[in-house]
């Protein structure tokens, strides 16, 4: 059986309700050995939390990614920050084993192909600033050491450096372990092959690895500065008639922004009010990536999430607080005919999340 049938019959017996699925990794390449794994993404409609599970089907050494579109959306991203999109990869270069969805599956691969063939960019004038001194200290390590066992350890720190900022001069993605030499190949097989020639002569290293940090921009240790003032900046006053209403919404209930990017050039915390009309109800919806926390101010709103596929309802009244995870579906509700609630909302991403819902459960 070969890996795509094997990985499509693995998802139909183990996850017949999937979403969709996709299969990838050096299986489906020239680089298959008799070790390599079924890497399987597997997208999943009201799964609780995503999981990563390594198991043997039917003799196929498997690596399952098990998420829902939410998780597996916020997952791809962490990747991207870090250069190392693995996840999209597997996605955007492998094959679609399922799709129960009319094309979001296909649609998902087009737009990650697109991003990962873009690259990461370049790097902040910091990050090259950072990369140059790693590298530059790395080797000044490297010259000094006199221990053998010092010598391999600092050379393969310096193989590792070395391929990242040629990498990263280079635009393009990084990796770990064998995918880091993969990508290195790809971009500079010259360059590769020079590192893992001369990873056990300090000298050559030395050599090959001052050759890309001056294509990086040179040598930087002494007079490295890496600077940050979060002390001398100006407090921002917001008066209560200046909230704004330029936030994200759901149904039945009105927000009203306090502390945010565009009101107080905040980078990470927005906070605001929420009013709930007397018996009304939002929808379903979660925040994303973003821990919220909630104070009642007024009124006697209730919040209501899943818990074992059952509803559970929290009855909150003024002075009490309540902590909403990241990526919780859940709903606010104002059971009073006659009075608004009224809550002030904290969370811990400046733009105000918003990800409405058909019901509660995850998606």
């Amino acid at each position: 059986m070969d890996p795509v049938a094997a990985a499509r019959a693995l998802v139909e017996e183990m996850f017949p309700g999937a979403l969709y699925a996709f299969v990838g990794g050096s299986v489906l390449t020239e680089r298959r050995t008799s070790t390599s794994d079924l890497d399987i993404v597997v997208v999943l409609d009201g799964l609780d939390r995503p999981y990563r599970e390594t198991l043997r089907w039917h003799g196929w050494p498997v690596e399952l990614f098990a998420h829902s579109e939410t998780s597996l959306a916020a997952y791809i991203e962490r990747g991207f920050e870090s250069r190392q999109p693995t996840l999209a990869r597997i996605c955007a270069e492998g094959a679609v084993l399922t799709d129960r969805t009319g094309g979001r599956a296909s649609d998902l691969q087009g737009v990650l192909g697109e991003r990962v063939s873009a690259g990461p960019g370049g790097q902040t004038p910091g990050q090259s600033d950072r990369a140059r001194y790693v590298l530059s200290d790395l080797l000044d390590d490297l010259a000094g050491a006199s221990d053998p066992g010092e010598l391999a350890f600092i050379g393969w720190e310096v193989v590792q450096a070395t391929a990242r900022a040629a990498l990263s001069v280079g635009g393009r993605w990084h990796g770990s372990g064998k995918w880091l030499l993969r990508e290195l190949r790809a971009h500079d097989p010259v360059l590769a092959d020079a590192l893992l020639s001369a990873c056990d002569d300090p000298v050559r290293l030395t050599a090959v690895a001052t050759d890309v940090l001056e294509r990086a921009g040179g040598r930087l240790w002494e007079g490295y500065r890496s600077q940050g003032d979060p002390f001398h900046q100006s407090l921002r006053h917001v008066a209560a008639g200046a909230l704004s209403g330029e936030t994200a919404q759901s149904s039945g209930m009105r927000r009203l922004a306090a502390v945010s990017g565009p009101t107080t050039g905040s980078s990470r915390l927005w906070m605001g009010q929420t009013h709930v009309a007397p018996s009304t109800r939002s929808s379903d919806h979660h925040h994303g990536a973003s821990e919220t926390a909630i104070y009642v101010v007024s009124g006697r709103p209730s919040f209501v999430f899943l818990e074992d596929d059952e509803e559970v309802r929290i009855e909150a009244g003024p002075g009490d607080y309540v902590f909403v995870p990241p990526y919780v579906p859940h709903r606010e509700e104002n059971p009073d005919p006659e009075r608004e609630a009224v809550v002030v909302i904290s969370r811990s991403t400046q733009e105000a999340i918003v990800i409405n819902l058909p019901d509660l459960r995850q998606r």
